[in-house]
């Protein structure tokens, strides 16, 4: 269920609230409808990426996470120091910067409250990873277009869901599938689906 965290009709039409947190507006009876799932035997699976849009001013989000990461300092930054805003086609993103040890943590929490404990979901697509900023800026100090972050950065991405489900003891229930990966990713995910 992609459209967890709501929708928005864009100029290109209908896409994700990339905030990553549920959508009461979109689901008023998000805990009634699992309990009546629950009777078939049926458990929800949701969706998430690395990506946190610009949403501000946007009356359906209850926490604008975009917001909370640029003032901390979480996104990969550009050569100004400010946050990194990417585009895909309407939506303007942020990428969750892995190197720094503080944002690493708020984001494996994030996936904890709100995927795993508030939204119940036993699994969810993992998606994206493959789109470090070829001028970004990372808190450790890679900076451009480097092999080694490049690289380095699904795993990072893979590794913070096998911590969180492992530290939130539903290791043996979840399971999340990735896209993007590099040599080091399979031992940190559950599975890979092979793109689009």
């Amino acid at each position: 269920m992609q459209d967890w965290v709501g929708t928005f009709k864009f100029p290109e039409g209908v896409r994700l609230l990339w905030n990553w947190q549920l959508n009461n507006q979109h689901y008023p009876d998000w805990d009634g409808m699992l309990e009546e799932w629950a009777k078939d035997g049926v458990r929800p699976m949701v969706y998430m990426n690395p990506y946190f849009a610009n949403l501000t001013g946007n009356p359906e989000i209850r926490t604008n996470y975009f917001k909370y990461l640029d003032d901390h300092g979480y996104f990969i930054k550009n050569t100004q120091n400010e946050s990194y805003e990417i585009k895909s086609v309407s939506i303007e993103f942020g990428m969750v910067d892995f190197s720094n040890p503080d944002a690493y943590q708020w984001c494996k929490e994030t996936i904890i409250n709100n995927m795993i404990k508030e939204a119940k979901s036993v699994g969810w697509m993992h998606d994206f990873g493959e789109y470090t900023p070829t001028m970004g800026v990372k808190f450790n100090g890679y900076q451009g277009y480097t092999g080694t972050y490049h690289n380095r950065y699904p795993y990072e991405w893979a590794k913070i869901s096998q911590e969180a489900i492992r530290e939130a003891g539903t290791e043996d229930e979840t399971v999340y599938f990735m896209r993007a990966g590099s040599t080091m990713s399979p031992g940190k995910t559950s599975l890979f689906w092979m793109g689009d």
